[in-house]
């Protein structure tokens, strides 16, 4: 998995796919559009999953020379002090959090902040983009309001990420998601442990650790909101949406990513569209499920036979 780091590359790819979708495909813009799409789509397709922490690598930073953005570097004992310690808390490969500390020194006035510090917010600042990238994505590859060639494009890659799946991995990428925002939850909850913890143990200034948290929280329902663009724009398989089913029955509402994922599958399972051609659009959609009696019968059963942690959850 790549260890390289450079700021604000999905930033800058959410700006190009939202100046994009009010031009047309004859534009020179769309052409590097799609350039920078298939170079980052491994990476969007990963979703938030970064490169753990590896023996290797920890080794050659604890000795002074990690590999920053594919070149060996020799650095100061303080260096390496910041890249484990921001190697430790992100749970990330020691050259990715070499890469992050090294690239941070730029920003440290820009932040006013140490470069360890500086990088947590780079780190969570492109996590975000790479998010919101991936939404504007999926969603301008569904929208009428959208140039028809370019609306293919974005169409054609974002079709290609939702049914990628990765070396690790069978998952398909709605599944992917959904694990994604299981994970969030366990790390937001060791982060809590952290603020909640001695002083002496909490790495940065509380106030970044909190941003953390908080960014995390975001994160889960960023992803939510993805899924739910998903499920109400592209057609899942019924296997994807059983495991939406799977992830509502141990929710619970009181979670601000479950309603989102309830309502996304009212959406994908429902033809109540309002007007005649979104009623036929959605009956389009869902009839392959419907077709599907293997399907019906489990989708019953996960509904009906099965426990949930929420009743009411049940109901809907």
């Amino acid at each position: 998995m790549n260890t390289t780091w450079e700021p604000e590359r999905f930033a800058n790819l959410n700006r190009q796919l939202g100046e994009c979708l009010e031009l047309t495909a004859e534009s020179p813009k769309v052409e590097e559009l799609k350039q920078k799409l298939e170079e980052l789509k491994p990476e969007l397709a990963s979703l938030l999953e970064y490169p753990a922490k590896n023996a290797q690598h920890r080794t050659a930073l604890e000795k002074g020379t990690p590999t920053i953005n594919g070149e060996q570097y020799k650095v100061s004992t303080d260096f390496v002090a910041e890249a484990t310690k921001l190697s430790d808390f992100l749970e990330v490969d020691e050259d990715l959090a070499a890469a992050l500390v090294h690239k941070a020194v730029g920003y440290e006035k820009r932040f006013e902040l140490a470069a360890g510090e500086s990088a947590v917010l780079l780190y969570f600042s492109e996590r975000e983009a790479k998010l919101e990238s991936l939404r504007t994505l999926f969603a301008g590859g569904a929208s009428t309001g959208v140039d028809e060639g370019v609306r293919t494009v974005l169409e054609q890659h974002a079709s290609e990420i939702l049914s990628s799946t990765l070396k690790a991995s069978s998952s398909m990428f709605p599944e992917r998601v959904l694990a994604a925002i299981d994970m969030l939850q366990a790390r937001q909850t060791r982060v809590s442990a952290v603020l909640s913890g001695p002083s002496a143990d909490v790495p940065y200034q509380r106030e970044v650790v909190e941003f953390v948290k908080t960014r995390i929280g975001e994160e889960r329902k960023q992803l939510a909101m993805l899924l739910f663009v998903i499920m109400r724009d592209y057609q899942l398989n019924s296997g994807e949406l059983l495991a939406v089913v799977a992830w509502l029955r141990s929710a619970s509402v009181s979670d601000a990513a479950t309603l989102r994922l309830a309502a996304g599958l009212l959406v994908a399972l429902g033809t109540d569209e309002g007007s005649e051609q979104a009623e036929a659009a959605a009956l389009d959609k869902v009839s392959h499920l419907v077709r599907d009696s293997a399907f019906l019968v489990q989708l019953n059963a996960a509904i009906i036979d099965e426990t949930w942690c929420d009743s009411g959850l049940k109901g809907v």
